[in-house]
């Protein structure tokens, strides 16, 4: 999580940048994974960014199909097939 971190303050905070909500979908992912019950507040505690921001950022990543739409009862969507093509995680 560490490297990943470093990645996205390389980045232009920007809401609707494909590149910079790839990187919100891969880390959200992680916070999920972890059981966060708040992941948004989590990842955005982690960045140290507005949560306002950091929930704008998962929302349009939501739209964008990078990362599922959380299913009832669950604190959060995973990152998709999709982005993890565009990120070079699985074959095309």
């Amino acid at each position: 999580m560490d490297f990943a971190l470093e990645r996205i303050r390389t980045l232009k905070p920007d809401q609707l940048s494909k590149e910079f909500l790839l990187e919100i979908a891969w880390l959200y992912d992680r916070i999920v994974k972890t059981g966060s019950k708040v992941p948004v507040v989590d990842l955005a505690f982690e960045l140290v960014w507005p949560i306002d921001f950091v929930g704008e950022c998962v929302r349009n990543a939501i739209d964008l199909g990078l990362i599922h739409s959380p299913k009832k009862g669950s604190n959060g969507g995973l990152i998709t097939k999709k982005a993890l093509k565009m990120l070079g995680q699985v074959d095309r």
